[in-house]
This record gives C-alpha cells, sequence and structure tokens, in this order.
C-alpha cells in the first residue's frame, strides 16, 4: 500500500505534511524519494518510531490547532488517519497550510471495515460531500482491495479496505483563507 501511496505523489509535492503519521513508515518512504516530509501526531513514542525511520521533521500537535505558518505546504496527507477527526474541524486548517492550489490526500476506511472503536468509518459519498462543502475540489477517488502485493480498485464500496481520495484547494477556499488571515 506504501509504495502504492508514493506512486500517486505528484512532482508538484515537494513539501508535505503527514497528519497522523504514526511510527513514520510511509513517510520515511516519501523522505527517501528526497521529499521534504513533516511528520505530525498526537502521540510521542509514535513520532520517536517515527524519527527512528528517518523522518527528520516530527512535530507532536493537535490537527485541530496546526502550529505550522500559512502556505507552508505543497500537499496535506491523512494517511488512514481521518477517521479520528470531524472534517469541518480540520479542514480550515489544512486550508490554511496548504499552499495556493495545495493537495491533500486521503486514505480512509470504508463504513463495512472493522476498525477500532474511536475511528468513525464514513462512506465515500459522505468523505467527498464534506470535502466540498469545506471547498475542496475532489480530483480523484478511488475504492481500493489491498493485497500481499498488489492494490486493485474496484467500484464496490461494500468490497473495499481502503478509499483514497486526492482534493484540491480550491481558488474560492483560497480567498476564504485570505479574507481571514486579513481581518
Amino acid at each position: 500500500m506504501r509504495r502504492w501511496l508514493v506512486s500517486q505523489l505528484s512532482a508538484r509535492h515537494k513539501k508535505i505534511l503527514s497528519i497522523g503519521c504514526g511510527s513514520g513508515e510511509l513517510e520515511s518512504d516519501v523522505v527517501k524519494l528526497g521529499r521534504q516530509v513533516t511528520g505530525m501526531d498526537i502521540c510521542f513514542e509514535m513520532l520517536q518510531l517515527a524519527r527512528k525511520r528517518g523522518v527528520k521533521a516530527v512535530v507532536q500537535a493537535d490537527a485541530q490547532m496546526l502550529p505550522f505558518a500559512s502556505s507552508s505546504f505543497d500537499l496535506v496527507m491523512f494517511p488512514e488517519s481521518i477517521g479520528y477527526f470531524e472534517l469541518k474541524e480540520v479542514l480550515p486548517g489544512v486550508a490554511r497550510v496548504l499552499k495556493p492550489r495545495g493537495d491533500m490526500l486521503m486514505t480512509a476506511y470504508p463504513t463495512n471495515f472493522a476498525s477500532d472503536r474511536i475511528y468513525k468509518n464514513r462512506s465515500v459519498e459522505q468523505l467527498t460531500r464534506e470535502l466540498r462543502e469545506m471547498g475542496f475540489q475532489v480530483a480523484d477517488q478511488k475504492l481500493l482491495i489491498v493485497k500481499r502485493n498488489s492494490i486493485k480498485q474496484i467500484f464496490a464500496e461494500d468490497r473495499a479496505q481502503i478509499i483514497y481520495i486526492l482534493a484540491r484547494k480550491s481558488t474560492l477556499l483560497q480567498a476564504q483563507v485570505n479574507g481571514r488571515q486579513s481581518d
């Protein structure tokens, strides 16, 4: 799955924030590509593991209060971590730290997938609707089955193991973010 996600990155994704990076497995692979990755997690112990894996920039913080300057990142990722948040609580901050025309990539567990009790499983319809309501434009979405050596796209959400969504910060959203900054 990590190799497949890395292959989805664009050349313009040079500065990346990974929210909920955990032990940094994915982020380590992205660092090896020469990208500048900041791993962020609420758990200090996970960040220590990420640092051991080669993620030099790690930040212990809450996704609802991102401690970064505006327009800092080309891409913000939520690697299976979006289910721990309410989108309306984290997306305004994501929009703020994204550069104009920046991207947000998320992978999430669908409604039929067993996860821990606090993870909020959402359908692809719910995720795309909430993203659009928050001013993001959905550029790509896929329903995936993850096998040991392959990723297969399917079209039946009830059989999917992972939802993949790439969304772009819209120009309207950029104008709203700029308006808030000038207040």
